[in-house]
C-alpha cells in the first residue's frame, strides 16, 4: 500500500504531467499574413519550468523574436531561415510566462502545428508534439479565409509585407532582410547589377548598412498588382532614403519596382529595379 501511495504521489508532481499546455496565440489567422505570436507556458507541477523550444513549421517564415525582459534566447537555423526558437527563463510552479515573435504565415494550407519541448529544472522535459486530442497535443493555429477571398487578401498581405520590409531595412540586419529575398534574386540600381541574394548581401546591401548612420527609410505610394493564377505579383512605389555615410550625407528619392514570386515560404523580391536622384530642397 505504501508502495502503491508513493507511486501515486510521484506521478502527480512530475512536471511532464501538467495539465496546463503550453500555447500559441493567436489561435486563429490568415495565409500569408504576418502576425505577431505569442508563446504561453505554465508551471502546472512542483518543479520550475527553466527553457521551452519551440519548433518552426515548414512554410512560416521568422521574422523577429522580441525581447520582453527577464528571458534569452537562441534560434536554430537551416540557412537562412530560423526553424527552431529556444527561450530560457525561470517559470516557478504556478506561475507562467509570455514570449513573442513576429513570423510570416504559409501562403496555403489550413493550420499551423507547432511542436513545443518544456524543460524543468530537474531535468525532465515534456513535449508537447501530438495531435489535438491526445495526451500532450502541440499548439495549432487555424489558418482561415483561404478559399475565394484569396486573392485580395494576398493583395493586401502584399501590402503589409512591404511595410514589414521597411521596418527590417531600418534595423540594418541582413538577417532580418533575407526571408524577403529569393536567394536568385537579380537587382538592378542605376547601372548596377547584383545577381542573387548572397551576391546582394555581400557585395552591396551589407556593407552599405554597416556604413549607414543616423538612418532613415521608407516606402510611399505603394500599389500592388496580383498577376493571374496569384503566383506572382509587382509592386512600384516611391522610396526616400537619408543618412550618414562617413563624411557624406545621402539624402535621396527614387522609384522602385519590385517583381514578386509566391513561394512555400511566402512572397519573396525575384527582381527588383531602383532609379534615384538627390532629394530636392522643399519649395
Amino acid at each position: 500500500m505504501v508502495r502503491t501511495l508513493s507511486a501515486l504521489t510521484l506521478l502527480l508532481t512530475l512536471p511532464s504531467l501538467a495539465m496546463a499546455h503550453v500555447g500559441v496565440r493567436p489561435r486563429e489567422s490568415k495565409p500569408g499574413a504576418e502576425e505577431r505570436y505569442s508563446v504561453r507556458v505554465p508551471t502546472e507541477g512542483a518543479v520550475a519550468t527553466t527553457a521551452v523550444r519551440l519548433e518552426i513549421p515548414d512554410g512560416v517564415t521568422v521574422l523577429e523574436v522580441e525581447k520582453m525582459g527577464g528571458e534569452t534566447f537562441e534560434v536554430e537555423k537551416k540557412g537562412d531561415r530560423i526553424v527552431a526558437i529556444t527561450w530560457k527563463r525561470s517559470i516557478p510552479p504556478k506561475e507562467s510566462a509570455d514570449f513573442f515573435f513576429r513570423a510570416r504565415n504559409p501562403v496555403s494550407g489550413t493550420e499551423i502545428a507547432w511542436k513545443a519541448h518544456q524543460h524543468f529544472a530537474d531535468g525532465t522535459m515534456t513535449g508537447w508534439v501530438e495531435p489535438v486530442g491526445d495526451k500532450r497535443p502541440g499548439p495549432v493555429t487555424k489558418l482561415t479565409d483561404a478559399g475565394a477571398q484569396a486573392v485580395p487578401n494576398d493583395v493586401a498581405g502584399i501590402a503589409a509585407w512591404l511595410k514589414g520590409y521597411d521596418a527590417a531595412f531600418l534595423t540594418k540586419d541582413v538577417t532580418k532582410l533575407a526571408p524577403f529575398y529569393h536567394p536568385d534574386v537579380t537587382i538592378y540600381e542605376g547601372t548596377g547589377i547584383n545577381n542573387g541574394w548572397a551576391d546582394y548581401r555581400d557585395r552591396h546591401l551589407g556593407p552599405e548598412l554597416k556604413a549607414f548612420e543616423n538612418l532613415e527609410f521608407g516606402h510611399t505610394d505603394t500599389k500592388v498588382t496580383l498577376m493571374p493564377g496569384g503566383e506572382s505579383a509587382y509592386a512600384t512605389s516611391r522610396y526616400t532614403i537619408k543618412a550618414k555615410m562617413g563624411e557624406r550625407m545621402l539624402d535621396s528619392e527614387g522609384l522602385e519596382t519590385l517583381m514578386l514570386v509566391k513561394t512555400a515560404e511566402g512572397w519573396k523580391i525575384r527582381h527588383s529595379h531602383t532609379s534615384s536622384r538627390a532629394r530636392r530642397p522643399a519649395q
